[in-house]
């Protein structure tokens, strides 16, 4: 209809006008052969009581990771428990998570949307999120914020875990 914004003799040859694999050179430059690909989740789970564990992989949480680790959590919730009980509909038996960001050095605003988002999904049934093992960045940006209050910042998973099981707020 608008006519073609490249013609066929001028398209770089191996590429197609689509986007994606193949696709053309807009001349940003392309990472190094050797740099590791990215991971298929960006986290790693574990469930311990009633809780679910959640450690992420990649050292910095930003825009479209916040909600893509957000969905995983979500898909690691329901999954838990349809495995469990059979049930499409309900967690059973996760109430509760624990992020363990040792990995994360840094977290932009969005993420912590995000969480807060998570949290609110959480509390209304009758669950909790806590942090573990904040690098201080991340730990001054919930401080700054004030949301440490929200969200209880521990030390070690263990203590972590008993903080969301009881409903304490105090990190610990």
């Amino acid at each position: 209809m608008f006519g073609k914004f490249r013609r066929e003799s001028e398209q770089p040859s191996g590429s197609s006008p689509e986007l994606g694999m193949g696709g053309p050179d807009f001349g940003f430059p392309k990472p190094p052969a050797g740099m590791p690909a990215r991971p298929v989740t960006l986290a790693t789970y574990d469930r311990l009581g009633q809780t679910l564990v959640g450690t992420p992989t990649v050292s910095t949480l930003t825009g479209p990771d916040a909600g893509e680790l957000a969905a995983e959590l979500c898909e690691q919730i329901y999954s838990k428990g349809r495995a469990e009980s059979g049930d499409d509909a309900a967690p059973a038996g996760v109430r509760h998570v624990v992020l363990d960001l040792q990995n994360v050095q840094y977290m932009d605003s969005m993420c912590v949307g995000v969480l807060v988002e998570l949290l609110t999904t959480l509390k209304e049934a009758g669950g909790r999120i806590a942090l573990v093992n904040a690098s201080s960045n991340v730990e001054y940006l919930f401080k700054l914020t004030r949301l440490d209050r929200v969200f209880p910042i521990c030390r070690d998973v263990m203590k972590a875990i008993e903080a969301v099981e009881r409903g304490s707020d105090r990190a610990e």
